[in-house]
C-alpha cells in the first residue's frame, strides 16, 4: 500500500476530463466516476484519487456509505480486485472504514486526514515563492535545489516534533526511526524530564509523539500548552518473536517490566507466542515484591530495558536473561504522519 499521500493526478482531473460530481439519492450511490482506460495512470490510482476527491470536496460526508464493490465493478467495467484494493488502501490511509455486513463508510474523524484545502494552501505557497524568485531572476529549479539543501539544517534547528519515552535508549532509537518515516527532524525527550519541566517543550514544538503506554500521562502533562499528542503502538520485534517461538517447552519463563500497563499488554503477546505452559507469570516494578517472587519461580526472565537494572541485581547466575525488543507499528506511524505533515 502507499506509504504517503500522493498528490491529485493532473491527467485524471484535467479540464478536459473533470471528476464527475456525485449526486447522492436515496440509494446512497455515486452517480458516476470517470475511468480512462487509455490513460498512463493505473486504474486503481484513478479510482482512488477520484474517491478521495469526492470525499474531500464534500460529495461524501463523514459517516456516509460508499457504493459496494459489486456496484462500482459493474458501473466502471473494471475488475473487482481493483476496487477492493482501492478500498483497502483508503481504509489504511484513514479516509474509509469498513463495517462488516454493512459496507464501507467515510471515516467520521476526517480531521486527521489530509484535505484538499491543505493541498491548495501548499500549492499557493509554492506558487508565491516561485513568483518572487522569478522576479529576482532566480530559476525555479535552482530555488528548489537550494531549498532542499537548506531544509534539513533549518528543520534540525527548529524542530516541530518531539518523541517522548521513558528510557534514553528507546527515546533516541525511536526518534531516529520516526525522523526517517516523517522526513523531518524529531527531538527525543525523556518522560522523567517532561514531568520535571514542561519548559523543555519550546514554542516551536507543536507535535508530541509517544507510545500508547504513556499517552494518557503525556496528554495530561502538556494539556496547559495546547499541543497535539499522537499515540503510536509497538509490535514485538521479529527477532523477539522468533526467540519466544523457539523456547524449549520445559522452560519456566517470567516477564518483568516497568509498569502495569506494559505488563498487561505485552504479557498477553508473550503468552500467545511461547509454548503452552512456559510462561509462569508477569510482574512489574510498581510492585517489586511480586517481581522478586516471580524471579524465585523461574529459570528464564524476559525483561524490558527499564527493568534491566532490577533484574540484573536480583537474578542469580542460574537465570537466563533475555531483553525484549520492540518495533514501531507501521499503521500507527502512518496515521501520525498524515496529521503531522499536513496539519502543522
Amino acid at each position: 500500500m502507499d506509504d504517503k499521500i500522493i498528490p491529485i493526478q493532473r491527467d485524471v482531473f484535467s479540464k478536459a476530463n473533470p471528476p464527475a460530481k456525485s449526486k447522492r439519492g436515496q440509494s446512497g450511490k455515486l452517480s458516476h466516476f470517470l475511468i480512462n482506460k487509455q490513460s498512463a495512470v493505473p486504474l486503481h490510482v484513478q479510482l482512488k484519487e477520484q474517491i478521495r476527491y469526492a470525499i474531500m470536496s464534500g460529495d461524501y460526508q463523514p459517516g456516509s456509505s460508499l457504493p459496494s464493490i459489486r456496484e462500482l465493478t459493474a458501473k466502471l467495467g473494471i475488475h473487482r480486485n481493483t476496487v477492493h484494493r482501492v478500498y483497502l488502501e483508503l481504509q489504511a490511509s484513514g479516509l474509509l472504514v469498513s463495517r462488516p455486513g454493512k459496507g464501507v463508510f467515510v471515516n467520521e474523524t476526517l480531521s486527521e486526514a489530509i484535505s484538499i484545502k491543505e493541498l491548495n494552501a501548499v500549492d499557493a505557497l509554492i506558487e508565491k515563492q516561485f513568483a518572487e524568485a522569478n522576479e529576482m531572476g532566480i530559476n525555479p529549479i535552482t530555488l528548489s535545489k537550494l531549498t532542499g539543501q537548506r531544509a534539513p539544517s533549518f528543520d534540525a534547528r527548529h524542530p516541530s516534533v518531539a518523541f517522548v519515552e521513558c528510557t534514553a535508549h528507546q527515546s533516541q532509537e525511536f526518534a531516529r526511526d520516526l525522523a526517517e518515516k516523517f522526513g523531518v527532524h524529531v527531538r527525543h525527550l525523556l518522560l522523567d524530564d517532561l514531568r520535571k519541566d514542561l519548559g523543555i517543550l519550546n514554542d516551536r514544538i507543536k507535535h508530541i509523539v509517544t507510545s500508547i503506554f504513556h499517552f494518557d500521562e503525556v496528554e495530561a502533562l502538556i494539556a496547559p500548552l495546547n499541543r497535539r499528542v499522537h499515540p503510536i503502538t509497538y509490535d514485538l520485534h521479529p527477532a523477539t518473536r522468533k526467540l519466544l517461538r523457539e523456547l524449549a517447552p520445559e522452560r519456566r519463563l517470567g516477564f518483568i517490566c516497568h509498569d502495569a500497563n506494559t505488563e498487561e499488554v505485552i504479557g498477553r503477546e508473550i503468552d500467545a507466542r511461547v509454548p503452552e505452559g512456559v510462561l509462569v507469570g508477569c510482574a512489574n516494578l510498581e510492585s517489586p515484591e511480586l517481581a522478586l517472587k516471580l524471579i524465585d519461580q523461574v529459570d528464564t526472565v524476559i525483561l524490558t530495558d527499564p527493568a534491566s537494572a532490577f533484574c540484573i541485581k536480583h537474578c542469580t547466575p542460574d537465570h537466563e536473561l533475555m531483553e525484549l525488543h520492540f518495533a514501531l507499528n507501521p499503521s500507527s506511524i502512518e496515521k501520525a504522519t498524515r496529521t503531522i505533515l499536513f496539519q502543522p
